[in-house]
């Protein structure tokens, strides 16, 4: 959780032309783009004052003013969200130490080299096909820093089931799991990515089946618990849920499929604590119609290709608490699921406490309308 994140989640608004009959002079001329980037310059500027929560509140105003500009010329949405990715990847992976970690370093150091290669073709860009161009670099860029967060987290992984006595150090399976790692690194030095990820995966696949069946001893052990604190007559629908959802980790430990166990029995785990923490564990997002503005209580972890969810990024959403550097109030409040702040795996369900007393309810459903935290005084 570094604080270089901001920077690099400022400076995410860039403007892009499409309109081939519009020319990037055009658009910087317009009063919208240069306040869009006078602010995200503040942004820049606070942040290296350490007033974050100023830098935060610039960003969004350079937000609103390249909306603006959006919508008057059109945008490279392609553009825009392979730069996007490819910073929030960078920062992801520095967040973890792959900057400085020896198996990913050399991976930061490409995956920075072709950010800046996008960025240089994009501020050159005169046609399509320079455009084009830029996203190929930009994608290439997040390509190898997703990479290299893989590599940092095989690590952790690792880590944490020697702790819980999965496997001992130099094991078969400890074995497989470092060879396979050591092959991802030599080939992702070598250039020869593709290799390189497929040894990776190989490696993420065996962890996924060490940890399933801890996962699924756990959720069964929380489900029981829960079950001789009475909240299966007290907490019925909730508890009838996280035994449906047993049984289906169950099912897909039972047939091998040992990453979908895992999250089954990781969302078995939420649902319980969810129960313990007084709250009804829903699925679907329900509007507080008490304030009129809705705020969600939980929130499901979204892991992808590129621009995958972090502490950092989650708490920075306007409907979250619209400033990264809150993370750990997250953190803190989830610590019983979350081993390493770094690392928060898919599907997890968060509980994001109320930060100015507002009322939060249900999970975020991207189809639904959220208020503004920062509109809260």
């Amino acid at each position: 959780m570094k604080k270089v994140l901001l920077i690099l989640f400022a400076a995410c608004y860039l403007i892009y032309g499409q309109d081939t009959n519009i020319t990037n002079e055009n658009i910087k001329d317009s009063e919208d783009y240069q306040l869009a980037q006078r602010y995200r310059e503040l942004a820049i500027e606070a942040h290296n004052a350490g007033d974050y929560t100023q830098s935060v509140e610039f960003s969004r105003q350079s937000k609103e003013y390249s909306d603006k500009v959006i919508a008057k010329f059109g945008v490279y949405g392609l553009v825009l969200n392979a730069q996007r990715y490819a910073e929030r990847n960078l920062a992801l992976l520095k967040g973890v130490g792959g900057d400085t970690n020896e198996s990913s370093i050399s991976l930061y150091e490409d995956s920075v080299m072709d950010y800046e290669a996008g960025n240089t073709i994009f501020n050159a860009a005169t046609n399509d096909t320079d455009y084009s161009n830029s996203i190929t670099k930009y994608t290439d860029s997040s390509l190898k820093s997703k990479l290299g967060y893989d590599l940092v987290s095989i690590g952790l992984r690792r880590d944490y089931l020697i702790n819980e006595g999965a496997i001992t150090n130099a094991d078969s399976n400890d074995n497989k799991i470092l060879n396979l790692r050591y092959n991802a690194v030599m080939f992702s030095k070598a250039k020869d990515y593709n290799s390189s990820i497929s040894n990776a995966n190989e490696a993420i696949n065996i962890l996924d089946m060490l940890e399933a069946p801890i996962a699924y001893a756990k959720a069964q052990e929380a489900l029981n618990k829960a079950k001789e604190d009475g909240y299966n007559e007290t907490k019925m629908t909730n508890y009838n849920q996280a035994s449906t959802t047993l049984i289906f980790a169950k099912q897909a430990l039972d047939g091998e499929d040992f990453s979908n166990s895992l999250f089954n029995s990781k969302l078995v785990i939420e649902m319980v604590n969810a129960m313990y923490n007084g709250a009804d564990y829903n699925q679907e997002t329900t509007i507080v119609e008490t304030t009129g503005v809705l705020f969600p209580k939980y929130y499901k972890v979204q892991y992808r290709k590129v621009g995958t969810d972090s502490l950092w990024k989650i708490a920075s959403y306007d409907f979250i608490y619209g400033d990264g550097n809150l993370w750990k109030k997250i953190y803190e409040a989830n610590k019983d699921k979350i081993k390493d702040p770094n690392i928060i795996i898919n599907g997890q369900i968060l509980l994001i406490p109320s930060l100015k007393g507002e009322t939060r309810d249900g999970t975020y459903d991207s189809n639904n309308e959220y208020g503004n935290i920062k509109d809260i005084k």
